[in-house]
């Protein structure tokens, strides 16, 4: 039995996809905004931690990138955005993890969009 429990949570964890493998595929939605990386990040972070999603408040958290700019990422990495900086201000890269309901999406998007 626990053999079995074991290997239900081995299928399950195979069909995420890291961060990296999600950047790799491209963003599943794009922005662009004249505020300030970080600014428009922390906006987003907030949003989407006062966001309701199902009568649920889901915790978010905003990390730096590695060639810089920032990153605002959900628990469990459901879903992250990119924010870089450009030369008009900065770009905004949105990722989900596969199989997440549409009214999900929606609503992060909505976030980003609130906070252009």
């Amino acid at each position: 039995m626990r053999i079995l429990i074991g290997a239900l949570g081995l299928a399950l964890l195979a069909g995420c996809a890291s961060m990296n493998e999600k950047r790799a595929d491209g963003p599943a939605r794009s922005f662009s905004s004249a505020k300030p990386v970080d600014s428009l990040a922390e906006c987003v972070l907030f949003a989407w931690q006062n966001q309701s999603l199902m009568g649920a408040h889901y915790g978010a958290s905003i990390q730096p990138l590695a060639d810089g700019g920032r990153t605002v990422i959900s628990t469990g990495e459901v879903e992250f955005a990119d924010f870089r900086g450009s030369n008009s201000g900065t770009e905004v890269g949105l990722y989900f993890q596969s199989g997440l309901m549409d009214w999900r999406k929606n609503r992060r998007i909505e976030a980003v969009n609130s906070c252009l």
